[in-house]
């Protein structure tokens, strides 16, 4: 990746991973059992934005909290990860942080491993279970953190909700926020 990244940045390269990604997980989300969604209501759909905003708060708030707590300083992974996904234009930014990373995201954490904990466990175990996975991939101690947190409100939302869209929608937002306030 470091022979690409110096010619074409590591976000790009970062990006071009998650695309061809994309359509493999989307197949194995589609060929597995999955949490199946209510029938859509019109009614309901102030309640789901109720939800992604109650998401989205949670995300920043934490976001907030990490950022003043010291620990980013500490974290040399976070280092690196934090100059991987800022690597890049505002346009790659906003495309891969908080449009393709997210879909890819939650397709496979919520989509995939959450429901099917969800479908051999229960909601309970599935939440947790799949929220420690989250944190597990993010690779560094405060994003480990934050993906605990925000994992467990988006796991939440998905299990109570049972509508992916939703995780897509807030996971973009919490990411679109802290690309434009970074």
């Amino acid at each position: 990746m470091d022979l690409y990244a110096a010619k074409i940045g590591r976000l790009m390269c970062l990006l071009i991973a998650a695309l061809f990604c994309l359509v493999p997980m989307y197949i194995i989300y589609k060929g597995v059992p999955k949490i199946i969604p209510k029938k859509f209501n019109k009614k309901e759909l102030i309640t789901d934005f109720i939800w992604i905003i109650a998401v989205v708060a949670i995300g920043v708030i934490t976001n907030i909290i990490l950022t003043h707590s010291g620990l980013i300083e500490i974290s040399t992974n976070f280092t690196k990860a934090s100059n991987t996904l800022t690597d890049g234009s505002i346009f790659i930014k906003i495309l891969c942080n908080a449009i393709v990373i997210p879909v890819l995201e939650e397709l496979l954490l919520r989509g995939i491993i959450t429901g099917q904990l969800c479908l051999w466990y229960g909601p309970i175990q599935a939440v947790f279970l799949s929220t420690i996975c989250f944190g597990i991939i993010h690779n560094n101690i405060v994003q480990f953190i934050y993906a605990i947190v925000v994992g467990l409100a988006l796991c939440f939302m998905y299990v109570k909700n049972k509508r992916l869209w939703m995780c897509f929608l807030a996971h973009g937002l919490i990411n679109l926020i802290a690309i434009l306030f970074s």
